[in-house]
């Protein structure tokens, strides 16, 4: 019955709009309202090494968008274990952000006129310096990018490797400490661990073709 929703891409988007807004609430409210007070992480070499680029708000946001990469995901199997991998990473988040939470030394906001100078200043503005660890911008892209690297194994090598300036913006917009990403890679890890009931790339492929061969013989 489940399998059978998901039939379209169009169905398939709408699910992940709809499911990462409701797990946006949570991040919104743990984000703007604290039961103890934020704590600062102790700043690495790198981190205090990296420069603030506010152009690279333009990246930081592409990861944002990265929550909605499970919508390309055309096998419904894998498609379901993403979804569900993706809201246990996120709630572990958001367990965190509330009992734990972090925040970042963020520097002056930019006084420029460039388009990605009012970018930044936007961003800070809605968004406080709060929910550091672990990164949801590295967790939510990280379990898009893994779902396609399964369903195109020829790509994957590229599709990680397109992930990597993104995920390194977190780190020149100045919105997350070096902690934050591997943070973020580990809760996106457990998620994909939990989720392994759900079926394995190998199954789901064969499953897949299944469904196909049987569409045909209707």
């Amino acid at each position: 019955m489940i399998l059978t929703v998901l039939r379209t891409p169009a169905r398939r988007f709408a699910i992940v709009l709809l499911w990462t807004s409701a797990l946006y609430v949570l991040y919104q409210l743990t984000n703007h309202h604290h039961l103890v007070a934020p704590r600062m992480l102790p700043l690495t070499a790198l981190d205090r090494a990296i420069p603030f680029w506010s152009w690279t708000v333009v990246p930081y946001f592409g990861l944002i968008l990265g929550m909605y990469l499970p919508g390309l995901v055309r096998d419904r199997r894998l498609f379901v274990r993403t979804l569900a991998a993706l809201t246990i990473a996120v709630l572990l988040n958001d367990a965190i952000f509330a009992l734990w939470p972090t925040t970042y030394p963020r520097p002056v906001p930019p006084t420029g006129t460039a388009f990605y100078d009012q970018w930044y200043r936007w961003l800070v503005a809605i968004d406080t310096p709060a929910n550091c660890f672990p990164s949801g911008h590295i967790t939510a892209p990280v379990l898009g990018c893994w779902a396609l690297a399964q369903e195109h194994r020829r790509q994957r090598w590229l599709i990680r490797l397109l992930f990597v300036p993104f995920a390194l913006s977190i780190l020149t917009t100045k919105q997350h400490y070096l902690w934050d990403l591997g943070g973020g890679l580990m809760t996106a890890a457990i998620g994909i661990a939990l989720t392994r009931p759900l079926g394995t790339p190998r199954t789901m492929d064969h499953t897949d073709g299944d469904d196909r061969a049987q569409g045909r013989k209707r």
